[in-house]
């Protein structure tokens, strides 16, 4: 309950800020679209690229402490972001928001799957993780839509307070929570000092002996190339065919479709033993989302957020349920991480599109079109790339970004 809880305020005291951060660095800082792709594509690598880094430390270290460390670093970024002006520091400050992503969500993952402990009840669990984090991003962006309105630095304070405090409660309970023990008959020179085996060096292995993963890192990559829309270039079309204050509107609509979409697809899709299948079709929802962002008028933007949201209700679920039965339980936190990883090389490339078509701080129509045009291809190469063998995965309803 406390895991579940920490969720629901860690993502309420995040959409405060995030769904406004790309307005708040032009308008209040001057930085241009470059410096702002800059600054999320830091990000990005910095919670995505880092999380197989994360997810090992937590193997390592254990899921609690490695939660309270990334709690840390993610409250002092927003404190850097209240009172830096620069675009380097900036840019800075993102790069450690990252960090602390990093550390926490695979450590997060592996938290909850470590004290279900019944496989068969994993998939409820992670299916509440998903509702609290989602009810968090309906609050949040509101309240930030609020705040924009008047000091956006308030926000940002806030949020550092409920990531220090969330640290000292997670902090105090730790020992509730006992660090995965090695499989016997490991190979020495693998393992730490503490005779636990390196996550990191398990990959290589993973992905040449396993062709079912080595599709997951880069159907990861597809996915994160279509996901990282929702963070700077959705944001900033709204901003321009609307107003700042709709961004958070939508978010609102984001997080409530995604919680309404859970309960009704979440149980149709899981009895489809074909995941590439699935996943090329919650593409395929994402690229005519896509379609109607670039129209810019309410009800277009409105029902291109729903369909965004249905493609990730199919695609997220899937990704993690085939990452939890491709690998075992001591090297789970790094595999979620190598997953985040992959997402953020495809996220990369669509921040650098997004940078290099805005002009004037706008991203013109053009822009969905492409898009559109990108997912739909990617679906079908998802779909073509499936190895042909397929081994049924437990489905495990989460969110990768939260």
């Amino acid at each position: 309950m406390l895991l579940l809880l920490g969720n629901f305020c860690i993502t309420v005291g995040s959409s405060i800020v995030l769904p406004y951060l790309a307005i708040y660095l032009v308008h209040e800082h001057g930085m241009s679209p470059w410096a702002v792709g800059m600054a999320f594509t830091v990000r990005l690598w910095a919670q995505f690229g880092l999380m197989v880094v994360g997810g090992a430390v937590s193997d390592r270290l254990g899921p609690m402490n490695t939660m309270c460390l990334g709690l840390v670093l993610r409250g002092a970024s927003y404190v850097l972001l209240a009172g830096l002006s620069s675009s380097i520091a900036v840019i800075a400050a993102c790069g450690l928001l990252g960090l602390g992503s990093a550390l926490y969500i695979p450590a997060g993952k592996a938290a909850l799957a470590g004290l279900v402990g019944d496989p068969s009840k994993t998939a409820s669990v992670f299916a509440l993780r998903s509702a609290t984090n989602n009810a968090g991003l309906a609050i949040g962006p509101l309240v930030g839509g609020v705040l924009l309105l008047g000091n956006p630095s308030i926000g940002l304070a806030a949020t550092s307070l409920v990531f220090f405090a969330l640290a000292l409660a997670f902090w105090r309970v730790r020992g509730r929570l006992a660090s995965p023990r090695p499989a016997s008959g490991m190979d020495a020179k693998t393992r730490g000092a503490d005779g636990r085996r390196s996550s990191l060096r398990e990959i290589p292995a993973l992905l040449r002996h396993n062709p079912r993963m080595r599709w997951v890192v880069l159907t990861a990559m597809a996915f994160g190339f279509c996901y990282v829309q929702v963070e700077y270039a959705l944001p900033v079309t709204v901003a321009e065919h609307q107003s700042a204050g709709f961004v958070g509107v939508l978010f609102t609509v984001n997080a409530v479709s995604v919680v309404a979409l859970q309960f009704l697809v979440t149980g149709p899709m899981g009895n489809i033993a074909n995941s590439a299948l699935v996943i090329s079709g919650g593409l395929i929802a994402m690229a005519a989302g896509f379609g109607l962002l670039g129209f810019g008028s309410m009800g277009a933007l409105v029902a291109g957020v729903v369909l965004f949201s249905l493609g990730e209700v199919i695609v997220d679920p899937r990704l993690d349920g085939e990452v939890a039965g491709a690998v075992d339980a001591e090297h789970r936190g790094a595999a979620f991480g190598l997953v985040g990883m992959c997402i953020a090389v495809g996220g990369t490339g669509a921040n650098a599109a997004a940078s290099a078509l805005a002009g004037a701080d706008r991203l013109g129509d053009g822009y969905w079109l492409l898009m559109m045009g990108g997912a739909a291809a990617l679906s079908l190469l998802v779909l073509a790339g499936a190895p042909r063998r397929r081994v049924r995965q437990p489905e495990h309803a989460s969110s990768v970004t939260r």
